[in-house]
């Protein structure tokens, strides 16, 4: 499968299933009262996180996911089913923002992470909803709501504990391959790994995500090659590998081979040179690696740990290191950031369309006796009522009053008989 780490798609939540008039007609009931009943509530989106996903390739070509609408009410009092939901599951480490503003709308940190990202249309009601006391036959209705609509861009950064990165041909492949669970494509040539492999690595009862970072080059960090596709993955872990082949024939120079990884990672916007940072020399079975080894810890004035990592030589120190060095620290920072996030986003919680809207409108003079109303308070209850029976065109008129719209039109000069045009409709003033 292709290794997409970024898309961009439109989410329409179910619109609400419309309420009807209807009238309880039965032989043995002389006068049988409303019975329509309400539609269903729209089906909504939800983004799961999912610890099998580990691209967006399925998700790429889908430029619109849509929720099923609620069905309408039925006569009987009939309740129309509610729209079926739609779950996105995307990989963990997946941040999604709005496309517009290009702020975060959550960060997807933890398997099975669940968050309501679009809401479904709430439900209209049928007239029997309406029956009271002083109305015993109404013919109000409502239609449904439509559901919210999101174009949203996805983003992964991955959340691995332990990071590895180098040059092309460091053996990378090879070394995740050998300590865990991973089985990534080796060769021997540069760019072998198009995408970053993931791999789970235990020791004890303990458990480390362990990355493989394509080979970056000199100048990744401005774009150059495939690096920046992949330094921003680095971005969340924990602890970085430098991996560096100790063979003279793949670094000839090799104190500008591992400058050239660090200079990449300083450069970075995010400080990713700040991250604790284990060097660790490979390819020892190789007959040239003796000279290269005593003149990079020369450069580095410390021992370097070194790895065959074809020969799984001192593979299991190296993963003895890791765990008991960084296991406790990797653990303590994963807990913070992970609750800081939560408090921060997930528990999100969501007011009806309706409670958001300003009761106000806009007027303007179009010609004599003419006058367009602007409101979004009037644009929903518009879409929201029907104007089909008496009793919805009063409940419209009582919106008008409330929002003042009339008030302010015959302060613009506005007489009775003169028209308000309100969404296309027209209304006489009184």
């Amino acid at each position: 499968m292709q290794f997409v780490d970024e898309c961009k798609i439109i989410l329409k939540a179910g619109k609400g299933g419309d309420g009807i008039v209807s009238w309880r007609r039965e032989k043995h009931v002389s006068e049988g009262g409303p019975d329509g009943g309400d539609g269903g509530k729209g089906g909504d989106i939800y983004i799961i996180g999912d610890y099998n996903d580990s691209s967006l390739f399925s998700i790429r070509n889908k430029k619109l996911l849509i929720a099923e609408d609620g069905i309408n009410g039925g006569p009987d009092k009939l309740f129309g089913r509610a729209g079926k939901d739609e779950y996105v599951h995307v990989p963990v480490g997946t941040t999604i923002y709005d496309s517009k503003t290009k702020e975060i709308i959550v960060d997807i940190l933890k398997n099975g992470q669940t968050f309501l990202i679009c809401k479904g249309g709430k439900a209209g009601h049928g007239n029997s909803f309406f029956k009271s006391s002083f109305n015993r036959i109404p013919t109000l209705h409502e239609r449904g709501d439509l559901g919210e609509t999101k174009e949203i861009i996805m983003k992964i950064r991955f959340l691995v504990d332990v990071a590895i990165v180098g040059l092309p041909n460091a053996g990378k492949s090879t070394l995740i391959t050998n300590i865990s669970n991973a089985k990534p494509k080796i060769g021997n040539y540069e760019f072998t790994t198009l995408s970053p492999v993931l791999g789970t690595v235990k020791y004890k009862n303990n458990t480390l995500v362990f990355e493989d970072v394509p080979g970056l080059i000199e100048g990744a960090s401005e774009g150059r090659g495939l690096g920046i596709e992949f330094l921003k993955h680095i971005e969340r872990s924990y602890v970085l590998i430098h991996l560096i082949s100790l063979s003279q024939t793949d670094n000839p120079d090799i104190v500008t081979s591992y400058k050239t990884i660090v200079n990449e990672l300083t450069k970075y916007k995010n400080k990713l040179d700040e991250k604790p940072l284990i060097i660790v020399g490979n390819k020892i079975d190789k007959d040239d690696c003796e000279k290269n080894l005593n003149k990079l810890q020369k450069h580095l004035k410390t021992k370097i740990f070194t790895i065959s990592a074809i020969n799984k030589t001192n593979i299991n120190e190296l993963i003895q290191k890791i765990f008991l060095d960084y296991f406790k620290i990797i653990n303590k920072l994963k807990k913070q950031k992970i609750n800081i996030k939560a408090k921060k986003i997930v528990k999100i919680r969501r007011k009806d369309e309706v409670d958001k809207i300003k009761k106000d409108a806009k007027i303007t003079l179009l010609s004599e006796g003419y006058y367009e109303v602007n409101s979004e308070y009037l644009t929903y209850w518009l879409h929201r009522i029907p104007l089909d029976t008496p009793d919805n065109l009063t409940r419209f008129n009582q919106k008008i009053t409330s929002c003042k719209a009339e008030i302010l039109a015959k302060n613009m000069g506005a007489k009775p008989n003169d028209t308000m045009i309100i969404n296309g409709i027209e209304f006489t003033i009184d």
